[in-house]
This record gives C-alpha cells, sequence and structure tokens, in this order.
C-alpha cells in the first residue's frame, strides 16, 4: 500500500488561524504516511495519529500538533517553526535538519530530547 501524500494545492478550509483539512476521524488515519515537500502551513494536526509517519521537506510552519501521538514519527529536513506540540505523546522521534524555532509546548525534557534528535532549536 502507497501511504506517501502529496498536497500542492491550496488549502481552501479554514478555522481562525488554522487550515483544517482533516476530520477527527481522518486524522485516525494518518498512521505510517508519508508527507514529501508539502507546504502544509497552519494545519490542524491536533489529536492526530501519526505515529511511524514521515515528513520530509515539509513546511509545516505554525501547524498544531497538540495531542498528536508522533510516536516514531520522523521530521527530515522541516520548518516547524511555531508549531504547538502542546500535550503531544513523543518515543523514538525524528527531527533531523528541522527548525523548531519558536515551537511552543515543548518542555525542557523534550526540547533537550528534540534537539539530541537532530533539531534546531535557538538557545533559550
Amino acid at each position: 500500500m502507497d501511504t506517501k501524500i502529496r498536497i500542492s494545492r491550496e488549502i481552501p478550509c479554514c478555522s481562525g488561524s488554522l487550515h483544517v483539512i482533516f476530520t477527527a476521524a481522518e486524522k485516525c488515519l494518518l498512521r505510517g504516511h508519508t508527507f514529501q515537500g508539502c507546504q502544509l502551513i497552519r494545519i490542524d494536526f491536533s489529536e492526530a495519529d501519526l505515529r511511524e509517519a514521515e515528513f520530509l521537506n515539509a513546511s509545516l510552519e505554525g501547524s498544531d500538533f497538540s495531542g498528536a501521538d508522533l510516536r516514531g514519527t520522523r521530521f527530515i529536513g522541516c520548518n516547524l517553526r511555531r508549531a504547538n506540540f502542546s500535550g503531544a505523546t513523543f518515543g523514538w522521534t525524528r527531527f533531523d535538519d528541522s527548525w523548531l524555532i519558536g515551537a511552543r509546548g515543548l518542555s525542557k525534557r523534550m526540547t533537550d530530547y528534540a534537539r539530541r534528535s537532530g533539531a534546531l532549536l535557538w538557545a533559550s
């Protein structure tokens, strides 16, 4: 089964400052998907099952991952500036060559973990 998702169109549906492109039911089906070269700016991924998903060279600036399950998720070469990770579940999550400047919801422990797994953050 090919799990690559390529989004190249403008996202028309917006709620507040976040774009809503996945229903609650669809967020439960994102496990293991690959998002490659996508512009997913300010997307609502809150409460999504993103276990073992891959984000490759994706722009996720300002996206909301609050409460998302990110165990085994790989962010490779991603722009995660100002993303919200409040209440997200981490474990074996990778942030290789990804920017997390201004990301919210990361505890000191999670910030250290992200840095060790390859994230680029400003020292605070």
